[in-house]
């Protein structure tokens, strides 16, 4: 069985080579339900946007996190993988530090900070931004990625005990199960992908380092992956839809 990291991959690439071919192929627009339709109207984006808003202006002591991370997956720009994202944003922080055009140069660190905004629920975001803080100010302040990037993993870890599927740590990003397994100490020695139903998740077998004993962990992956389950079939109907 293959890991939930290969999966994501797999399923990116796929996705990606699709956009390639139904973007070379032209096809008149149908009234037909997509899979991803229940996303279009995107009512999280105003809750997301008000508590990323509220985070960035008031760093609240009981901010909830959970709660956030959950707007988020419901967002229009909710990437589970996060690669164009970091793509995007290593672009943008390019300009900022090597362009001579100032003006050039405010743009891109507005888009910066404007797309670190969008995706401040996703870890990988963070981590980038806070990085790039901690030897230029210019990107934001570290103690303020400090204070998401723990309050993210703070949700993720208390999401579960992982020991049953019941009990399984919910993740909402790629990343997230691998800062999980990063701060609890988990060494992997094999995993397998699931799905049960409309259920999602990968079932590990460990070691846990600070013990040196084997234990399972269950990590529901569903809500990703039932984002690029829909994006895939979504591609699929266009593809052929493009063909006839």
């Amino acid at each position: 069985m293959i890991s939930m990291r290969r999966f994501f991959q797999l399923i990116l690439t796929l996705f990606t080579v699709g956009c390639v071919f139904v973007g070379g192929l032209s096809y008149a627009q149908t009234g037909e339900a997509k899979p991803t339709d229940y996303r279009q109207s995107f009512l999280a984006n105003p809750y997301y946007d008000n508590m990323a808003r509220q985070a960035i202006e008031q760093k609240p002591p009981r901010f909830d996190f959970m709660q956030f991370r959950a707007y988020y997956s419901q967002t229009r720009q909710y990437d589970p993988i996060g690669a164009q994202t970091l793509g995007q944003l290593n672009d943008l922080a390019y300009i900022v530090k090597n362009d001579s055009d100032p003006e050039r140069v405010k743009t891109a660190l507005f888009g910066y900070k404007r797309l670190v905004q969008d995706h401040l629920a996703h870890i990988d975001v963070v981590l980038h931004a806070l990085s790039l803080s901690r030897t230029d100010k210019r990107f934001g302040d570290r103690k303020f990625y400090e204070w998401v990037r723990d309050g993210i993993m703070r949700t993720v870890v208390i999401s579960g005990d992982g020991y049953t599927l019941a009990g399984a740590y919910d993740v909402i990003t790629l990343s997230e199960e691998t800062m999980l397994f990063n701060r609890m100490g988990f060494n992997a020695k094999h995993s397998e992908a699931v799905k049960e139903g409309i259920i999602y998740y990968t079932m590990h077998d460990v070691i846990d380092a600070r013990t040196g004993a084997e234990r399972a962990v269950f990590v529901n992956t569903s809500i990703p992956m039932k984002y690029m389950e829909a994006l895939q079939e979504e591609q699929r109907g266009a593809f052929i839809r493009g063909r006839q």
